[in-house]
């Protein structure tokens, strides 16, 4: 099986408003083999290369640079976007998938490429005056976009920006301030790029002064706004993706919606963009599990009880780790699917569901890769085999859009709710119902309950935060898991996989109310 058929199984077990299955596989067939044969092959050069800083401009790996074009040629930029944005108009779900393959073939290049549906929502939302402007230039891809939050001292606490925007006298807005960690806030893939901007436009304190722009890196008449790059940093991974320090000398830029509401226009672009996270998490699982597997079936190691050659598969603990991160890899998709479903359907449900999803995701993606470089044995740690770089450049996908412990701290506060607490439990019982894993489930969500209303209200509950949302992660990706293998009961691709999840479950589920209610018995340490 292939990823693409993975794909196609996941998205036929929870239906999606807008198109049906033939469409889908027509869409995402070519799309998958345009990424298998046109942007895998630059994964590893991208890797070699970097961007690279020079005379104040970044430079991307020019593998890269013609895989984008290409995909901006064939017109695939546009399945992200609306209809209103000059796109297909693909379901949220299709979307999504259409990130996992893409961060599975190339991880920078998707990051690049990812953003552009955020702005996209943003200008229609927030700036229907704007739209006629700048939506064409996302729409043909010659502008790609950036999120730029970050600041020196103001990384998840976002009361703490201080870049300034300050409106002129003939109404125009002027950003001066400096940036930090702004992925793509410079490259040349794109013409142009369009940075949307948090910026202070009054003393009101935290995140109650803050408002959002779009200030784009060329102004009308061609000529560079007031934005500069200073620096790119050296990472772990992500080589070909520049992470950018930026300053902005009273650049010229656009308020969108209302002064003061910066942050909810900013969600407009976050909630999708975590959902990508979390799909990124997804890519990493699969990618590692595809190259493990592959090395596994080959790779000769000993002898098998009957005195034959045996291949790594015939190695128990070998079978547990492939396992392990094929369950991840299925279950992680299925909740990305699940979600993007119920952001139409359900976006109360939605929004306490997408960072749990992010953060599990992400985690899950990082264990997987861990894995995989297991399964290899010391061939995994070298750079040969690639799976090394599958893990550091999934590593970062656990600190951006929200790094996943500040994340849960977002879901504590979410439990205050008891009807977000309800919903949540219906939805995950919804999914088991019928299916072998409704009783192990059934169990872990009684648990879970007990746990949630505890931590809702206890003094030290934000120390319990983190094992809560792994809890809360674990029983969403049993029982999107279910519904898949439920779905397709007869499918031998599934059986394996589903068999060892749901075996392995009622352990992992008494491991994680221990770990949560040992959180809330004691303080931890003050450390000095």
């Amino acid at each position: 099986m292939t990823q693409f058929e993975d794909v196609l199984l996941t998205l036929a077990a929870f239906p999606h408003p807008g198109w049906d299955e033939a469409e889908t596989a027509q869409v995402l067939e070519p799309f998958s083999q345009f990424v298998s044969e046109v942007v895998a092959p630059t994964a590893g050069e991208c890797d070699r290369e970097g961007a690279r800083f020079d005379g104040g401009r970044v430079y991307l790996p020019s593998s890269m640079v013609a895989a984008y074009r290409a995909y901006v040629d064939l017109g695939w930029n546009q399945l992200h976007l609306s209809e209103a944005a000059g796109g297909f108009g693909a379901p949220d779900a299709i979307s999504l998938i259409a990130t996992e393959l893409l961060a599975a073939a190339n991880a920078s290049f998707q990051m690049l490429a990812g953003l552009v549906r955020g702005g996209a929502d943003a200008l229609v939302h927030l700036a229907p005056e704007l739209a006629p402007r700048y939506l064409p230039l996302l729409a043909d891809g010659s502008a790609l976009v950036t999120m730029a939050l970050t600041e020196p001292g103001a990384g998840s606490d976002l009361g703490a920006i201080r870049t300034r925007a300050e409106q002129q006298p003939d109404g125009a807005w002027r950003i001066s301030g400096e940036k930090i960690f702004i992925s793509g806030g410079d490259q040349d893939m794109g013409e142009t790029i369009l940075h949307f901007v948090l910026a202070r436009t009054d003393d009101t304190p935290g995140t109650r002064g803050l408002s959002l722009f779009l200030c784009p890196a060329r102004r009308d008449d061609g000529t560079a706004n007031a934005v500069t790059v200073t620096r790119i940093e050296e990472k772990m991974g992500l080589h070909a993706s520049p992470t950018c320090q930026m300053r902005f000398d009273g650049a010229e830029a656009h308020l969108l919606g209302e002064a003061g509401k910066g942050l909810a226009g900013m969600f407009i672009m976050m909630n999708h963009a975590r959902l990508d996270v979390a799909a990124q998490g997804v890519a990493a699982a699969s990618a590692a599990h595809e190259k493990a597997l592959a090395y596994a079936r080959t790779r000769m190691q000993g002898r098998a009880a009957s005195g034959a050659p045996a291949s790594l598969l015939d190695l128990p603990d070998i079978r547990r780790m492939l396992l392990t991160m094929d369950g991840l890899a299925l279950g992680g998709r299925a909740m990305v699917v699940h979600t993007a479903g119920l952001l139409s359907s359900n976006p109360r449900l939605a929004t306490f569901l997408t960072p749990i999803v992010k953060t599990f995701c992400t985690d899950m993606g990082s264990r997987a890769a861990d894995l995989g470089i297991q399964v290899l044995g010391g061939y995994g740690y070298l750079a040969d085999y690639d799976i090394e770089r599958i893990w550091r450049d999934s590593r970062v996908a656990r600190l951006y859009e929200g790094a996943n412990g500040a994340l849960a701290a977002f879901v504590k506060r979410e439990l205050g709710d008891p009807q977000a607490r309800a919903a949540f439990v219906d939805a995950i019982a919804t999914l088991a119902r019928g299916t072998p894993f409704e009783a192990g489930i059934g169990t872990g969500l009684a648990q879970w309950a007990d746990c949630a209303k505890a931590l809702a209200a206890h003094p030290r509950a934000l120390q319990a935060a983190e094992p809560m949302a792994h809890f809360t992660g674990l029983l969403h990706h049993a029982g999107a898991l279910a519904r898949l293998a439920a779905r397709h009961p007869e499918h031998p691709r599934l059986a394996a996989p589903a068999r060892f999840a749901r075996r392995s479950l009622p352990a992992e589920i008494d491991h994680a109310a221990a770990r949560l209610r040992q959180m809330l018995e004691e303080d931890l340490p003050a450390l000095s």
